[in-house]
């Protein structure tokens, strides 16, 4: 698979998780809507009755809310996994010294990642920090795979 295939499949899945995650906002708070009215109607609706039933929706929902982000996060890994380049040296090529930050290769991966994370996130348009991001040759190098997790960060940020 190529970057860019790449990259479609990464925006496909996190478009999928979002109107996923859409349909549960909306069915969570036509529950709470529909609650609220049938215990007005009852005249109940000063009761703990209401805020417990609202409580069990709110949990409901977050628990659905998590296991779209699992999901989608499952799906990234195995994604990522499947697409993992093959090896070769670190830096071939690439000239450390023109990135905008820190590269130090004796530093774990995640210190890395941190590095170059807060680097793009300081943009003050994230369309700019994307676009900059995606033509970064030094992170995706300085980053492997890392480099897809702050490509998934900086798309959801649009």
């Amino acid at each position: 698979m190529t970057a860019e295939e790449l990259e479609k499949a990464i925006e496909k899945l996190i478009a999928e998780a979002n109107e996923e995650s859409a349909a549960a906002t909306a069915e969570y708070e036509q529950d709470c809507l529909e609650a609220t009215f049938r215990l007005l109607r009852q005249s109940t609706n000063r009761s703990s009755i209401l805020e417990n039933w609202l409580a069990a929706l709110r949990e409901a929902y977050d628990a659905l809310v998590k296991k779209i982000q699992r999901e989608l996060d499952e799906s990234l890994e195995a994604l990522y996994a499947e697409n993992e380049p093959s090896g070769g040296d670190e830096g071939e090529g690439i000239q450390p010294d023109e990135a905008p930050y820190e590269v130090d290769y004796t530093l774990p991966m995640r210190d890395r990642y941190v590095a170059v994370k807060n680097y793009y996130l300081a943009y003050d348009d994230p369309a700019a920090a994307l676009a900059d991001y995606r033509s970064d040759a030094i992170a995706r190098d300085y980053l492997g795979t890392y480099y897809d997790y702050l490509l998934q960060l900086l798309l959801m940020m649009q």
